[in-house]
């Protein structure tokens, strides 16, 4: 018997212990219903009781607070990854960078050196690279580098040549957060494994090889996490049987339990053991995130790639030879998932963080937030959790009338709980139309989940262009703004031409469920800003908050607003989709169920949202 066999005689038998029979709770788009089957534990919020020294006494946290201290006695500011993390080569990397004045000129304040640490040392992707250092590193060696900067809250990102020793470029990034440090990732396990409070809601000690995503970045409204200003993860306890998770966000800014909650993971037969996917990473990595492709077909010239964490990027589009895009991807996906009723919560037993008494308050419209920023990448190399899954592929549109390229990105436990899969999708149609399209396939921690997608994509329609939206008549934005975009109406609500050419550019059709894919629509958010490259030229770090609904990421490239005028523009697009997981409604949701042969098959209910462009000259 082979191992495949094997797996699938355990998946059978896990997933039909697991069928029992469950109620759900309707979720349409605004819906505020309450499901009656929903438990109080569900529906708690945790909030730390114990003094922080519960935490300070964790080997690991002791282990890391004496190296801080010992860094900082001799006069350095950046703590080093440890040499489980490196080889030869990122070792003399990480030694260059810890005496290179440019790296290291934000580590100290008012003669005070701050608290750093190098996060990763990875080779240098392409989608990180200015186009000078993708000379170079065409053939040499190339890393990159990232450190975070614990009290000011900003990212460093160096690329170097280990062949000969020299940095070529470094950039900072103000309120943003990298991916952690492996060291940091073990850090933010023991934190939740020595929690009372995780303890004590799992009823009993949790060991390590029950946490999951202990890597991934996390935020909670209501909690000392909420404004992103700290470094946090959320380690999760996934219980299939309860169909609940417990989520423990970890504040590593202050190295503590910063709050905890349950969530419900809904209805699922998916079985606990699934087979290992069959990524071809090597070869992911080689031909499609150390260099760039290029497509051909039917008019069409697009360059892509895969990125660190933004997912599939084309770049240098053109149609019959005129140019299109400078680049189109997905930064981020946010996560949201909300608690119904705030009056539900138990209060009844008095809350203390810091020795101070915390007091309940509602978010909007009495709901709690709480989620993850989900970042896509390459398959080695990078911290992202959901991965690409084997490489780009081109495919015909249903339609006839075009073809797309896609990736998928996956959770190497897809399509369990707690796991995610999503598909980046560009499609070209044969008239020189395109669309921008994210697939949500589910299934997420729960099933009231609201996911927004950010959409960045830079027009070439030359170095002067404008946007306009319409009302009745054309009205030109002079300044960078936002708005909802409009869930009815005009098919072409915004358009954006050619300064030099005003017959030069595109129409913007947003979805309104028109593309017989049976989406729900998109409930946007537009935004308009000014280019410029630190921006998201290359690749983004995590955007915005997962969990805040009026805080899309982009909207501190609006502070303050700047002149749009026969500018190069940047178009931000952020869908926002809810899931569903009532039987025959199921929309952003997978599910494991036994299909007419007898077997178990995975059952998709994918979400799909995204605007399309339609040249001028093309409207009908």
């Amino acid at each position: 018997m082979n191992k495949e066999t094997k797996i699938s005689l355990v998946v059978l038998a896990v997933g039909l212990t697991a069928i029992a029979i469950y109620w759900f709770l309707p979720q349409n788009m605004g819906s505020a219903q309450t499901s009656t089957r929903h438990s109080a534990k569900e529906e708690k919020i945790i909030l730390p009781q114990y003094d922080r020294q519960v935490y300070r006494d964790i080997p690991q946290v002791q282990q890391y607070i004496s190296d801080l201290e010992k860094m900082i006695r001799q006069g350095q500011a950046v703590l080093p990854l440890q040499s489980s993390e490196l080889n030869s080569d990122t070792r003399k990397v990480q030694a260059l960078l810890l005496h290179n004045a440019s790296f290291l000129q934000d580590t100290k304040e008012g003669g005070k050196l701050l608290h750093n640490d190098m996060m990763r040392i990875l080779p240098a992707i392409a989608s990180s690279l200015d186009e000078k250092s993708q000379k170079i590193c065409s053939s040499h060696t190339c890393y990159q580098a990232e450190k975070y900067n614990f009290v000011t809250n900003a990212t460093t990102r160096a690329i170097v040549d280990a062949d000969d020793m020299k940095v070529l470029a470094v950039e900072r990034y103000p309120n943003t957060q990298p991916d952690i440090s492996l060291r940091l990732k073990h850090i933010a396990e023991a934190i939740a494994l020595h929690a009372p409070e995780v303890a004590r809601e799992l009823g009993h000690t949790p060991a390590k090889k029950d946490i999951t995503m202990a890597n991934v970045r996390g935020t909670m409204k209501e909690s000392p996490c909420e404004n992103t200003d700290h470094l946090c993860v959320a380690p999760t306890f996934a219980d299939h049987q309860k169909e609940q998770a417990l989520w423990a966000v970890v504040d590593l800014t202050e190295l503590k339990l910063a709050a905890a909650k349950w969530a419900g993971l809904g209805k699922t037969t998916t079985p606990a053991c699934i087979s290992e996917r069959s990524l071809q990473n090597r070869y992911i990595m080689k031909h499609f995130c150390q260099k760039n492709s290029v497509l051909e077909k039917n008019g069409w010239k697009i360059t892509y790639r895969l990125t660190g964490s933004d997912g599939l990027e084309i770049r240098y589009v053109t149609f019959k030879g005129r140019p299109v895009l400078h680049s189109a991807k997905i930064v981020d996906w946010h996560v949201s998932y909300q608690q119904k009723g705030g009056e539900k919560l138990d209060t009844s037993t008095e809350t203390y963080i810091e020795g101070r008494r915390v007091e309940f308050v509602k978010g909007e419209d009495g709901n709690y937030l709480f989620g993850y920023n989900d970042a896509m990448g390459c398959p080695l190399f990078s911290t992202s959790v959901v991965l690409a899954f084997n490489g780009p592929q081109v495919r015909a549109l249903k339609s006839g009338d075009g073809f797309m390229l896609t990736q998928d990105f996956r959770n190497p436990k897809w399509p369990m709980a707690c796991n995610y899969r999503y598909e980046n999708r560009f499609e070209f149609y044969n008239d020189g139309s395109f669309r921008v399209v994210g697939v949500n396939k589910g299934r997420g921690c729960g099933d009231n989940a609201i996911y927004r997608p950010v959409m960045r994509i830079d027009m070439a329609l030359g170095d002067q262009e404008d946007f306009y939206s319409y009302d009745g008549n054309w009205k030109r934005w002079d300044s960078e703004q936002s708005e909802r975009v409009p869930d009815g109406g005009e098919r072409f609500a915004y358009k954006v031409v050619a300064d030099s050419d005003r017959q030069k550019g595109y129409y913007i059709e947003p979805n309104h469920r028109q593309f017989h894919d049976n989406s729900r629509g998109d409930h946007a958010t537009l935004f308009v800003t000014k280019f410029k490259p630190q921006e998201g030229d290359k690749d983004l770090l995590t955007l915005g908050s997962c969990c805040d609904l009026n805080n899309d990421g982009v909207e501190q490239y609006l502070k303050p607003p700047e002149s749009l005028k026969s500018s190069h523009l940047v178009l931000w697009y952020v869908p926002r989709i809810r899931n569903d997981a009532r039987p025959g409604h199921e929309y952003c949701w997978a599910d494991t169920v036994i299909g007419d042969d007898g077997n178990l098959h995975v059952q998709v209910w994918p979400c799909t949202v995204g605007p399309k462009f339609v040249p001028l000259e093309r409207k009908k």
